[in-house]
């Protein structure tokens, strides 16, 4: 019933938006920080997890959809995005048996500058369309991930923004739906990408994943206009201990690739709404967040 709840309310929003006498256009604002500091490619952030250790960006961007306006008294109405050809669109997918409406955007924090010398000066850090034109919305509603239908399409034969090859995970034959790339302690670099994780299969003969690892946010207190979605990176990795990271046999990687068997996943998944865990997206220390 959720599915068929989200798939009607895209269909009917032109009919809501004529129904409430007018629309008008928001942008949702998002901000990547460290301790309420923007999080920038040429700096260095000092006593960083529970190791204390130095960090530095190399590369840090994401994907949301479905992304949606909560009201006081509860109703949801999704943003229809503006159709800029580069970062957001509106799709449609067919869910069993039913076309769907869909709608994706991405969000780049990295500017290619510092430490982030693989990356483009280009940033985006905003999602922008319309919805009712309402006065009480008080919360914000969205999935870190792309689509299922979408998420194993060959990366070479898609629209934007979806054709960006440092976001496309070969191994699963999918994206990262968030890829936050560091350098701890000087020279170490450390991962979180959030992905689908027991993936097997090609795009040509369909992929099948025994976790799609996508949550759905909810996030209290977020006015348009007013307020802004934080993804606070000290928040993210206040549990983690880069000096004893990926010991080279059992755990090669360091970092967290959304392995549901991989120790170093347990303090990072939950703050992305999957797994079990203290800390929770919306938290006032939490590594998404409304400010």
């Amino acid at each position: 019933m959720a599915a068929l709840g989200r798939g009607w309310a895209v269909l009917v929003m032109p009919a809501l938006l004529l129904a409430c006498g007018g629309e008008r256009q928001v942008s949702i604002q998002f901000a990547a920080q460290v301790r309420g500091e923007p999080l920038r490619c040429d700096a260095t952030y000092e006593k960083i997890g529970a190791s204390g250790t130095t960090l530095q960006l190399l590369d840090f961007k994401a994907y949301v959809r479905s992304v949606a306006l909560v009201r006081e008294n509860g109703d949801r109405y999704p943003l229809l995005l503006e159709q800029d050809g580069r970062w957001q669109r509106e799709t449609v997918v067919m869910r069993k048996g039913r076309r769907y409406r869909e709608t994706i955007a991405m969000l780049d924090f990295e500017d290619g500058t510092g430490t982030c010398n693989t990356g483009s000066p280009e940033i985006r850090t905003e999602v922008v369309g319309l919805v009712p034109d309402f006065d009480d919305y008080t919360g914000v509603e969205f999935t870190l991930g792309v689509p299922p239908e979408l998420n194993h399409k060959n990366v070479e034969w898609v629209e934007p923004p979806l054709n960006v090859p440092s976001m496309w995970w070969s191994l699963t034959n999918g994206y990262r739906f968030l890829r936050l790339d560091v350098r701890a302690g000087g020279n170490r670099p450390y991962v979180f990408h959030l992905r689908a994780d027991g993936c097997t299969g090609t795009p040509d003969i369909g992929v099948n994943c025994s976790a799609e690892n996508q949550s759905t946010l909810f996030l209290k207190g977020f006015v348009p206009g007013q307020s802004r979605v934080v993804f606070d990176v000290a928040a993210l990795f206040a549990q983690t201990d880069f000096e004893s990271s990926a010991d080279g046999m059992t755990d090669p990687v360091a970092g967290c690739l959304s392995s549901a068997d991989d120790p170093e996943c347990a303090s990072l998944l939950p703050q992305v709404g999957l797994g079990r865990g203290p800390i929770a997206p919306g938290g006032a220390d939490a590594f998404i967040r409304v400010e």
